[in-house]
């Protein structure tokens, strides 16, 4: 599923996006100044391209989620996403592009 929907996102496939996606999926990022959270297979699918730029980056766990993150070329972590994945489709999404967030993760290192 994780991998369907960033290949979707990156690709702007809305239609696929809400395949993947549960009708009330909960999209949650977290950021500098503060968190936002967005509702609904529509509203995530319209805002899914946040996560297609990830899917750049490479595939990990962060407490048995499967997720992506991103990296800057020095291996300083740019963005993570953390997915939980329901009867085949995705119902939760978080986002955290806060560097001083990031920075006190412990996450594997860049591949």
């Amino acid at each position: 599923m994780v991998q369907a929907f960033l290949a979707a996102a990156a690709e702007g496939r809305f239609e696929r996006l809400l395949q993947v996606l549960h009708p009330e999926v909960k999209f949650t990022v977290r950021t500098p100044e503060g968190q936002f959270v967005t509702l609904g297979a529509t509203e995530v699918a319209t805002r899914a391209r946040v996560a297609g730029s990830a899917a750049r980056g490479h595939a990990t766990t962060v407490n048995g989620r499967p997720g992506v993150i991103s990296c800057s070329d020095e291996g300083i972590p740019l963005s993570l996403l953390t997915f939980t994945v329901a009867d085949g489709r995705i119902i939760e999404i978080t986002a955290v592009v806060d560097p001083a967030e990031l920075a006190l993760m412990n996450l594997p290192a860049p591949v």
